[in-house]
């Protein structure tokens, strides 16, 4: 009397707990973060490159040597038919946020390859593409910025970017801001989905 009730009850469980053999639609296909972290200082020029830290700092202390993070990104020509989207997030415990909690997102003309003890003028910096609040535990909000390619909420086709190499910098905005994340765990990265 009870068996194909049950077996229906147990058929249903099972399939609805089932793990998806695809990837499912709320979730990226990939996480791709920055392969070299590097730090800028406005104040020298100076660029200490492949840190292990980012780090975005402005203070009415320190004499304009601000700090802002230099990112480059390798991209894989097989996402080239994704949609990305560029990111910053805050989760990592070690990672820290106080002042302003705004930074700038910027495409560079070239990305840092070494250390230097001073940087080409204006650090190569390219066009805006967006201002960020940055939340601590979460994802920083969006504004896109005022250039041609800059992406509404970070959302771009991967095959602008796919199979090749990019840079970007990560600036502070606001007279007081430091925000500082682990690199290769937090902070910028792009979304594959």
């Amino acid at each position: 009397m009870y068996g194909k009730p049950i077996i229906v009850l147990v058929t249903s469980l099972l399939v609805a707990n089932a793990t998806p053999l695809v990837a499912r639609a709320d979730e990226p296909v990939a996480i791709i973060y920055p392969d070299y972290t590097s730090q800028y200082n406005s104040a020298t020029g100076a660029v200490v490159f492949h840190t292990a830290q980012g780090h975005v700092s402005r203070s009415s202390k320190n004499n304009g040597a601000d700090i802002s993070t230099l990112v480059t990104f390798e991209f894989d020509q097989k996402y080239a038919d994704n949609q990305c989207q560029l990111v910053f997030d805050l989760f990592n415990s070690t990672s820290t946020l106080s002042g302003s909690k705004k930074a700038q997102l910027y495409a560079s003309l070239a990305p840092a390859y070494a250390d230097a003890s001073s940087w080409p003028s204006g650090n190569l910096r390219d066009q805006a593409l967006g201002s960020i609040d940055v939340i601590k535990g979460g994802r920083a909000t969006w504004q896109a910025g005022s250039g041609p390619l800059a992406p509404v909420n970070g959302s771009f086709p991967c095959s602008e970017i796919a199979g090749g190499i990019y840079g970007g910098e990560v600036v502070p905005q606001g007279d007081e801001v430091e925000i500082k994340w682990p690199a290769g765990y937090d902070g910028v990265k792009v979304l594959v989905w």
